[in-house]
């Protein structure tokens, strides 16, 4: 008798007559119950999207190998596909196929070396100099609204730094137009991704209302295009993603980026960068204050390194030698991240696990036949949060033991984004 399961071994949650899975993630926190499923059904499993299957991997072993780019490429598919209605062939949303890919990615490289952070650093401490000034001129009784706070830091950094103009969110009581038009864009697109069949003709509303979201920020960054291009400076000496976006030159091709692509790298910038480390920095915060010991550890650390008088300004170089602070954050990234998953897809059919075909037309991943990897329990030392075990020396000795493929770095990242969520645990150390 043939079975149920079209891609049997893996297994999957039980489906419903039309919806597939859709009520297995539910509508408030499907991040949280695809974890949950992980769990149940580790290392793999799939879910059937009306139809269409996902295949989620979440086994150490299995992510390090679908993380071999000779057999593996992202996948632009689902939600991400509707993105790219407003940031095009941006670096997140770019088929690896297309040309601006490559280009920009070679473009823009050096924006991100230590040299370049050096110079990006009195533009940082700007910022978080705004908000620590709002805060201390907050009554003992006031509360903070930590994630709102987070967002119009990480925001208001990237575009000074990225682009030298300011959205000045500390200096207002309601967000700034362009911060509301991402965020109408974001959810707009990901409740059109959700959608039931026929449910677009009683959605008119909120498709025009995305529209618009687009159509603003288009024209904000257009704006700020050609204001730059039209001051008259030179644009080799301004050191930022604008002037080399606008000036750089990809050595492979002789060619630059074009204004149109140029919008969409700035609107990806900003999309995809606040929102990460804006999530990273509330959850350690949260984490933070819910275990004073590391609290106090850092307090020690900051108090050494930077001294006592807090109307001294940090330099990039003490930065760099806040350790345990630094442990804090990647801990932080490791039991919460913000980027909990990635999409990617065989080049050709393959096999993954020494048991488990892959094959191209599905979408992400798809498997047939074999038997699946047997599921190993996540021990302790997985599931408690302790950032001593992100020393650096540690990290060194852990990368000695790690799998010799080229995506050791990336692996680790990934299987991370499937531990599961909860309330971090922090140790002694």
């Amino acid at each position: 008798m043939p079975s149920r399961n079209p891609l049997d071994p893996i297994p999957h949650p039980p489906r419903t007559p039309w919806l597939g899975n859709l009520l297995s993630l539910g509508a408030t926190s499907p991040v949280q119950n695809m974890a949950k499923l992980a769990r149940q059904y580790w290392p793999i499993y799939w879910l059937d999207m009306r139809g269409k299957p996902l295949v989620i991997v979440s086994g150490h072993e299995l992510v390090d190998e679908l993380c071999d780019e000779s057999r593996f490429d992202k996948s632009v598919r689902g939600a991400l596909r509707l993105v790219r209605n407003f940031a095009g062939d941006g670096l997140f949303t770019a088929y690896t196929q297309e040309p601006n890919w490559s280009k920009a990615h070679n473009i823009l490289l050096p924006n991100f070396s230590q040299r370049a952070m050096q110079g990006y650093h009195a533009m940082m401490l700007d910022i978080a100099e705004q908000l620590v000034l709002k805060w201390e001129r907050l009554n003992a009784d006031d509360e903070v609204d930590v994630v709102h706070d987070m967002t119009s830091l990480t925001l208001d950094t990237i575009a000074l730094c990225g682009f030298d103009y300011r959205f000045n969110s500390f200096y207002r009581e309601t967000n700034h137009p362009f911060v509301d038009a991402i965020g109408g864009a974001l959810s707009g697109t990901m409740e059109q991704s959700g959608r039931l069949p026929l449910e677009d003709l009683i959605r008119k509303d909120r498709d025009r209302k995305l529209r618009a979201d687009i159509r603003h920020m288009n024209e904000t960054v257009d704006g700020i295009i050609r204001e730059r291009r039209e001051s008259g400076e030179d644009l080799g000496r301004k050191q930022d993603l604008l002037s080399y976006m606008l000036s750089g030159v990809d050595k492979k091709t002789g060619e630059r980026l074009d204004d149109l692509n140029i919008r969409y790298q700035i609107i990806t910038f900003l999309i995809a960068g606040h929102e990460t480390t804006s999530g990273l920095l509330s959850f350690a915060i949260y984490a933070l204050l819910n275990n004073p010991h590391v609290l106090a550890r850092a307090y020690d650390e900051v108090d050494r390194v930077l001294g006592s008088d807090p109307s001294r300004t940090p330099s990039y170089a003490q930065v760099n030698q806040l350790t345990y602070v630094s442990q804090i954050l990647k801990e932080t990234l490791r039991l919460w991240p913000t980027a909990p998953a990635f999409a990617l897809a065989p080049h050709k059919d393959t096999v993954i696990g020494g048991a488990v075909q892959a094959e191209e037309e599905l979408p992400d991943r798809g498997a047939r036949r074999g038997t699946p990897p047997r599921p190993r329990r996540v021990g302790r030392q997985g599931r408690g949060l302790r950032p001593r075990q992100l020393h650096p020396r540690g990290r060194a000795r852990a990368a000695r033991r790690m799998p010799t493929s080229p995506s050791a770095t990336a692996s680790g990242r990934a299987s991370a984004a499937s531990s599961p969520c909860r309330r971090p645990r922090w140790s002694s150390g």
